[in-house]
């Protein structure tokens, strides 16, 4: 394990060159295992405190404008690294409690880059079905979805809450609950309209045969490059073929948002919680770590009025969205009863 002994952009570059590769198979490696390999964590955590400053260049160098694809591609692998270990580092708290310590002070400060790149980093918009943008489209998807589940296993257990983001309510700067209003908006908006084109795709795919030969010819040139000379019934085929992929890629797609929709509700309930309930009364009982007294006076007006100016944002149509489309697409991760439940809840505590 080499430290970096410079924080020079050569040297950093080649540790990234060297490196890589060995986040892309942890990363792999700990999904494939879950929290059944407490080895691979270990190690997974050491390799993060090690080589932090690595990370921690190519977490900012994501805010950046001019991103290539494997750009995106590090910076997904990394992010899920991240937020797999800020997800079990419970099971390293018992078996080293020294990495655990070194990470916790690692991650308070990848922990502000990550939360930047939310700002930075944009959700897919316009459906797309040229294979750099779709990938790339997912890509990108992948990687807020990893920082906001990032943020909600920084939060802290069910007795414990730690405030990620602060109570401010109608600006577009700094890390506050505009920001997930904000993203949980376009990201209803952007699912719409993929989840419009998943079924369009399908109902294609089914219907090949009704395509027009130039649509067809087109489809089937992205599976075979010498579509021009293939039979009709061969081309209906690369076609259907190519539906299909394109179809699947919107389900991981739709998936990735059901996934940060539920996400974004669950922080936006968990913040609520712990302004409106702790901050105000802590022997209510629902546990929290105290905010500095010179924050809280900082913020103690936005914490007055939260409640108030909630529901100006949050509002019954938006939530009712978020629970439309959690029932009609869920992963196997997740169920819509589990999101309503959060809707309700958000709901009990703006009308409390």
């Amino acid at each position: 394990k080499a430290v970096v002994s410079t924080q020079s952009t050569g040297e950093l570059y080649k540790q990234h060159l060297l490196v890589q590769p060995v986040f892309t198979l942890l990363t792999s490696l700990l999904t494939s295992l879950g929290s059944r390999h407490v080895v691979a964590n270990q190690q997974a955590s050491h390799l993060v405190c090690v080589h932090s400053e690595l990370i921690s260049s190519i977490v900012k160098s994501g805010s950046g404008e001019e991103r290539t694809k494997h750009d995106y591609q590090d910076l997904c692998v990394v992010t899920s690294l991240l937020a797999w270990l800020r997800a079990h580092q419970h099971d390293l708290d018992e078996e080293d409690v020294a990495v655990s310590i070194q990470l916790q002070s690692t991650g308070t400060q990848l922990q502000r880059h990550l939360i930047s790149l939310l700002h930075s980093l944009q959700l897919p918009g316009k459906c797309t079905t040229a294979d750099t943008d779709l990938e790339v489209q997912t890509i990108k998807l992948q990687i807020i979805t990893n920082i906001v589940s990032y943020c909600v296993s920084a939060m802290g257990t069910s007795n414990v809450i730690h405030a990620v983001f602060s109570p401010e309510l109608g600006t577009k700067k700094g890390n506050n609950l505009n920001l997930l209003i904000g993203m949980l908006q376009k990201a209803l908006e952007a699912s719409s309209q993929h989840s419009d084109a998943y079924s369009q795709l399908i109902h294609k795919a089914m219907h090949v045969n009704q395509l027009s030969t130039e649509e067809q010819r087109e489809l089937a040139s992205c599976v075979a490059p010498d579509a021009d000379k293939c039979s009709a019934v061969q081309r209906a085929k690369y076609a259907e073929l190519r539906l299909e992929q394109l179809a699947e890629t919107k389900d991981r797609q739709l998936a990735l948002y059901t996934q940060l929709i539920e996400n974004l509700i669950y922080l936006l309930w968990r913040h609520v919680q712990y302004y409106t309930v702790y901050c105000k009364d802590p022997t209510e009982g629902i546990g929290g770590e105290p905010l500095p007294k010179k924050l809280l006076s900082a913020n103690n007006d936005y914490i007055k009025n939260l409640t108030r100016e909630l529901p100006l944002h949050l509002t019954d149509p938006l939530l009712k969205k978020v629970v439309d489309f959690c029932s009609n697409k869920t992963s196997s991760s997740m169920t819509s009863s589990f999101t309503s439940a959060l809707v309700r809840r958000v709901r009990k505590l703006m009308t409390a």
